[in-house]
C-alpha cells in the first residue's frame, strides 16, 4: 500500500542516504516530530550502499574532528537504542610513511590529535610489520597508529538511523521524486514531488550526487560533482584477522580494510574523472560503472608492491562506484545565503560514514536553534561564487579533490585545474618581474617573487608558470619571502590588493544602516576611514571590514577576498524595507596597489602633486589625487602595520601607475610583497583574519578588537548587548601571539600551545618572520582556571611540532606594534 504524503511537514529532508538519515534522526530525537524524508528510490541507493565504511576520529580540521569524533560515540550506542547494529568494529587504523616529509605530516597529525584527546602514538617500521604482517616495509620510515578509529557497515549505520527517526516521529517515503522546492519572498514554502506538494517552511537538500542539480533549480549553488571511485575486495585470505586494523599508505595512494576475512582495497587515484556530466541517469538505483583497469593500474602496481599477497590472491570484485567530491574539499553545510529556509548538506569527498552523523547533528542543531551550533564557517554555502555551481568549473575542480584526499597536504597547497580564471590589471606586470601566483576564490594573487626569473610575452601568453615548491620546513622560496618582508619592514613593499572585495554601500540611509550593522562609530566625516566589525545576534564577529567615507550618501566597504560575497550578501539581508540604501560590487572597477614601509612617504611623495605629511594625510584618511597621468585614490593605513597607502586606480590606468610607483620606488628600495611575505607580517603586528584565526564563533573582547566596538553610539549595532554581555563574562580562548625559541621549526596551523606541559590552546596562523628571526603565529589560548586574561602569560610555554615541545614565548600583546602616525 503506497502510504499518503502529508500535506505539511516541519522539515522535508531530501536524500535517504546516510546524510539525510542523520539529519532525520537528530530532528526526531530533539523533538521535532513533524519530519519528512523524502528518497527517489530507496534508503541508500544512490552512494551510501556501497562506502567503504571508514571511520576515523581525526580530520583535516576543527569542525570535521568534531563530527568524526561524535560519529565514534554515535556508533557505540545506537544499537542499544535502536536494536539495529551498525557494524561498528573498533579495529584502529595505522597510516605510514615513504619520505621524511610524509612521516613530518603524520607527525603533525598526532599533535593534532592531542587538541580532541584522540589517542595517537608513533610507530616505527617494526611495530608497524609486528601490527600488520601482511605489508611489506621496505621503505616505511614509520607511522602513526589510532586505535580508536575503525569501520562500519554504511547500509546497516543508515537504516539504523532511519529507524530511530521513525521510533520518535518522523515519517520516511521512499520512490518519491521532488520535482521542485517551492520559493515567496526569498524564503522556502514547500517542494513539489511526483506524488504531491508538502508544505514546508524549511527544506534540506541532502541528495548527495543530485544535490547540485536540485540547489540550481533553486538558485543555490552546492559546489560538488560525482567522480568515479574505485576499489576491489579479494577472495579470501587465511592470515586475515577480524582486528586488523585499517592500514593507510598515502604514497601509494591505497588503503586496506580486512572484510569477512577478505582484504577490500581502494584508491585515492593519481588520475580521476568526473562521472555524469550530461546529467545521472534518471533509473540509477544500487548502480555501479564500468571497471576499467587503465584508470587504476598505476596505483593498484603501488598496492600489490606494498601487500604482497594480492599479487596471488584472486579479487572477486571489480568495483568502481560514483561519489561527490566538492570544489575545494570542504562540506557544504548550513542555510543557503539568498533563500531563507534552505539548508544544504553535501559535498563529503568520500567520508560520509564518519562524518555523516555528526554533519547532521551539527546541521539539525543549525535548523533548531536558527544559528550555526558551533564554527561552521569553512562549509558555508555563503563562501559560494556563482562561478563555482557550474558544472564546466566543477567537472575540472571536484576531480582534483579526489586526487588530492591522499596526496601531501602541504601547507599553501595550490590547485592546478581552473586556474586563470580571474587576473588583476596588474597580472602580467609582476608576472613579469617573477611572480609566482596562488589562486583564491578564482583570483590569482602573487604569492612571492622569484626576482631571477623573467617571462618573456610570449611564455606569459601560454601562462608558463614557475612550480610552486612545497615544504613543511623551507621550500625554495623561503629566502625570496624574507626579503619581501624585510623590503616591508626596512625600505619600501608594493603589494597587490585588487582581488580585495569593494563594495559601494550608498544612498540616504548608508550612514544609518552601517551604523546598525558596524560596531564602529560610521558617522564618519567625508575622507575618513575606520576599521570595524560587523557582529551577529550572539556578539561573534561575522566580518571584519574597512569603511572609507567618500561622500554624504556613498561609502565603501572592503572585504577580505573570500568574504566579498558573504559581506554583501549578509548585508542586503538586513536592509529593511523602509531604507534606501543600495548595495554595488565594485570589486573588479579598481586595482588597488599597497605602497607600505618606512620609505613609503617618500615615494608617494616623489609620484605624487599633494602633501604626504602626517599632518596632511593622516592615518586613517583618504584623497584623490594624480600619480602619473592617472587620478587616484588612495586611503592611509596598510595590513603590514608599517606606514603605508592603499591606492585605488580604475583599471585603464592601472599599468602605467604601476609602472611609475615601481620606478620611482628603485632609489627607495622598493621590492614587489606576495602573500606569504604579507601573511608574516600581519601576524608579527597581530592583525587577524577572519576564517583561520576567528570566525563568527568568537566575540570581540576575545580577539582585543574591543576598540572597534562603540555600544554608546546614537544607533545600536547588531549584537551589541550580547557583546557587552560576553565581554562582562570574559571568558576565552583569548587571541595571543606566539614566538619560538628556536629558529629551526616552522609553524603553520594547528600545533599545540602547551602551559606548564597541558594543552592550554592552538596556533591559529604561522609564519617565520624576517624582523623576529624565527616562526611566530596567532594562538586561540585558554586562560587558567584561576587568574583569567591576566594570568595567560603565566607558566612555562611550549609550542609542540612534530611531537617535540619547543620553548616559546606567549604575548597577550602583538609582537611588533603596529604604525600608525609619525
Amino acid at each position: 500500500m503506497i502510504k499518503t504524503l502529508p500535506s505539511h511537514a516541519q522539515v522535508v529532508i531530501i536524500g535517504g542516504g546516510i546524510h539525510g538519515c542523520s539529519v532525520a534522526y537528530h530532528l526526531a530525537k530533539a523533538g521535532w516530530t513533524d519530519i519528512v524524508l523524502l528518497e527517489r528510490k530507496q534508503l541508500t541507493s544512490g552512494t551510501t550502499w556501497h562506502a567503504a565504511g571508514l571511520v576515523g576520529q581525526l580530520q583535516g580540521s576543527h569542525s570535521t574532528t568534531a563530527f568524526a569524533s561524535y560519529g565514534v560515540e554515535l556508533l557505540q550506542e545506537l544499537e542499544s537504542e535502536t536494536g539495529h547494529n551498525p557494524g561498528f568494529r573498533q579495529s584502529g587504523s595505522i597510516s605510514i610513511a615513504l619520505n621524511t616529509e610524509r612521516m613530518a605530516e603524520l607527525k603533525r597529525k598526532c599533535d593534532f590529535a592531542k587538541l580532541f584527546n584522540v589517542e595517537a602514538q608513533h610507530l616505527s617500521t617494526a611495530e608497524i610489520k609486528e601490527r600488520w604482517p601482511l605489508v611489506n616495509a621496505e621503505g616505511v620510515l614509520g607511522g602513526i597508529h589510532m586505535p580508536s578509529d575503525g569501520s562500519a557497515d554504511p547500509v546497516a549505520l543508515t537504516r539504523a538511523l532511519a529507524k530511530g527517526a521513525r521510533m520518535n516521529g518522523a515519517q520516511f517515503f521512499e520512490y518519491v521524486k521532488v520535482e521542485e522546492v517551492l520559493m515567496a519572498g526569498g524564503r522556502t514554502t514547500g517542494v513539489r514531488t511526483d506524488r504531491g506538494s508538502i508544505e514546508t517552511s524549511c527544506v534540506v537538500n541532502c541528495a548527495g550526487m543530485w544535490a547540485r542539480e536540485l540547489g540550481k533549480h533553486s538558485g543555490v549553488a552546492v559546489p560538488t560533482h560525482a567522480c568515479e571511485h574505485y576499489y576491489l575486495v579479494t577472495e579470501p585470505i587465511a592470515e586475515l584477522t577480524p582486528d586488523l586494523p585499517i592500514l593507510r599508505s598515502y604514497c601509494d595512494g591505497t588503503y586496506w580494510k580486512e572484510d569477512a576475512g577478505k582484504l577490500l582495497f581502494g584508491f585515492a587515484h593519481f588520475h580521476a574523472k568526473a562521472w555524469a556530466k550530461d546529467g545521472i541517469p534518471e533509473q540509477f538505483e544500487f548502480d555501479s560503472l564500468p571497471f576499467i583497469e587503465d584508470d587504476v593500474m598505476e596505483v593498484l602496481e603501488l598496492a600489490m608492491n606494498r601487500v604482497p599477497v594480492l599479487q596471488t590472491t584472486g579479487i572477486r570484485t571489480f568495483f568502481n562506484g560514483p561519489e561527490s567530491y566538492s570544489h575545494d574539499g570542504r562540506f557544504t553545510v548550513g542555510e543557503a545565503p539568498r533563500l531563507k529556509g534552505y539548508f544544504v548538506l553535501a559535498g563529503v569527498n568520500s567520508t560520509g560514514i564518519q562524518s555523516g552523523p555528526g554533519a547532521g547533528k551539527a546541521l539539525a542543531d543549525w535548523i533548531m536553534q536558527g544559528h550555526p551550533p558551533m564554527d561552521l564557517s569553512e562549509m558555508d554555502p555563503a563562501r559560494i561564487e556563482n562561478f563555482q555551481g557550474q558544472d564546466s568549473y566543477l567537472q575540472k575542480r571536484c576531480p582534483e579533490t579526489l586526487v588530492l584526499t591522499y596526496a601531501m597536504h602541504w601547507p599553501g597547497r595550490q590547485r592546478e585545474t581552473a586556474r586563470n580564471l580571474r587576473r588583476t590589471p596588474f597580472y602580467h606586470a609582476m608576472k613579469a618581474k617573477g611572480a609566482v601566483y596562488a589562486e583564491v576564490q578564482g583570483w590569482e594573487r602573487p604569492a612571492w617573487f622569484n626576482p631571477t626569473v623573467k617571462y618573456t610575452q610570449s611564455e606569459q601568453a601560454m601562462d608558463v608558470a614557475e612550480q610552486y615548491d612545497y615544504s613543511f620546513y623551507r621550500p625554495d622560496w623561503f629566502e625570496h619571502s624574507q626579503n619581501e618582508q624585510k623590503a616591508a619592514r626596512e625600505k619600501v613593499a608594493m603589494i597587490d590588493y585588487s582581488m580585495l572585495g569593494k563594495l559601494w554601500v550608498e544612498g540616504p540611509d548608508a550612514e544609518p544602516f552601517l551604523q546598525r550593522m558596524c560596531s564602529n562609530n560610521m558617522a564618519l566625516p567625508v575622507g575618513r576611514v575606520a576599521y570595524t566589525l560587523m557582529l551577529n545576534d550572539r556578539g561573534g564577529i561575522v566580518s571584519d571590514v574597512t569603511v572609507a567615507r567618500h561622500g554624504a550618501e556613498s561609502f565603501m566597504l572592503m572585504s577580505s577576498i573570500s568574504h566579498t560575497r558573504r559581506d554583501h550578501d549578509y548585508l542586503a539581508r538586513h536592509i529593511l524595507e523602509e531604507e534606501a540604501v543600495t548595495l554595488r560590487n565594485a570589486t573588479s572597477s579598481y586595482g588597488v596597489l599597497s605602497i607600505c614601509g618606512p620609505e613609503s612617504r617618500k615615494l608617494m611623495a616623489a609620484v605624487s602633486n599633494i602633501d604626504m605629511s602626517d599632518a596632511e594625510f593622516p592615518f586613517n584618511s583618504l584623497r584623490t589625487f594624480f600619480i602619473g597621468h592617472a587620478e587616484v585614490t588612495a586611503q592611509r593605513l596598510s595590513f603590514t602595520g608599517e606606514l603605508g597607502w592603499e591606492i585605488f586606480i580604475t583599471p585603464d590606468f592601472a599599468e602605467h601607475v604601476f609602472t611609475v610607483l615601481y620606478n620611482a620606488g628603485q632609489p627607495f628600495g622598493l621590492k614587489l610583497v606576495g602573500g606569504e611575505a604579507l601573511n608574516a607580517l600581519r601576524i608579527e603586528k597581530g592583525f587577524v583574519h577572519w576564517g583561520h584565526d576567528l570566525a563568527y564563533t568568537e566575540s570581540p573582547h576575545q580577539m582585543g578588537l574591543d576598540f572597534t566596538c562603540k555600544p554608546d553610539k546614537s544607533i545600536a549595532f547588531r549584537g551589541r548587548d550580547a557583546y557587552l554581555s560576553r565581554k562582562a563574562e570574559d571568558k576565552g580562548p583569548f587571541l595571543c601571539s606566539v614566538k619560538l625559541h628556536s629558529d629551526k621549526p616552522l609553524l603553520h596551523h594547528n600545533e599545540p600551545i602547551l602551559r606548564d606541559g597541558q594543552i592550554a590552546g592552538y596556533v591559529t596562523s604561522g609564519a617565520f618572520a624576517y624582523d623576529q628571526g624565527t616562526a611566530i603565529g596567532l594562538c586561540l589560548v585558554s586562560p587558567p582556571a584561576t587568574g583569567g586574561k591576566s594570568a595567560i602569560e603565566n607558566g612555562t610555554c611550549e609550542v609542540l611540532v612534530e611531537g617535540e615541545k619547543i620553548p616559546a614565548t606567549l604575548s597577550v600583546k602583538p609582537l611588533s606594534i603596529p604604525f600608525t602616525s609619525g
